[in-house]
């Protein structure tokens, strides 16, 4: 499927190409992150689940197969960058019911082994759903990503959500 998302509207739209479009769309005025990461969430498992350490029901993309980046589709998704880029990371709510109002947002991110980012190039908020960070260092490191997951309905519930992906600054 094709993906791309508009600043527009927020709406992911599926054009007939059959090539996935992966762009930054909440940048920093001036800022164009090199490497994009899109994060899908079923948001519906995270709630059967009840949250926590998640280990299905991620969706993670980015633009890097040409740099060798791997594990596309899952949570662990090992990207490979190019040392000194920005990088985008962007979340987006996905479940069953199509538009049950279930959001997500980005809460943080840790570092459990490596350098890549640095103190300088550590991920900042940019809106709830879109942060940047930069590889300042090259080398490989695991972080993990933590998000609020909010499912909609009569009495909508919060689950936090975690996991470790990689990434390899070249």
């Amino acid at each position: 499927m094709t993906a791309t998302h508009t600043e527009t509207d927020g709406a992911v739209q599926a054009p007939a190409t059959g090539t996935a479009v992966v762009q930054p769309t909440g940048a920093l005025v001036g800022l164009q992150p090199a490497t994009a990461i899109a994060i899908a969430i079923d948001t519906q498992y995270v709630a059967s689940v009840g949250g926590g350490g998640i280990t299905k029901g991620i969706y993670m993309f980015d633009n890097r197969l040409d740099n060798g980046s791997s594990g596309e589709g899952g949570l662990e998704l090992s990207t490979k960058c190019n040392a000194g880029d920005l990088i985008g990371f962007e979340v987006y709510p996905v479940n069953e019911r199509g538009s049950s109002g279930d959001t997500v947002a980005i809460t943080g991110f840790n570092v459990s082994q490596g350098t890549v980012f640095g103190s300088q190039g550590y991920p900042m908020q940019q809106t709830p759903s879109y942060w940047i960070g930069q590889a300042i260092n090259a080398g490989s490191q695991t972080y993990q990503i933590r998000v609020l997951v909010t499912t909609g309905g009569l009495r909508p519930t919060q689950f936090n959500v975690y996991w470790d992906p990689f990434i390899t600054a070249q």
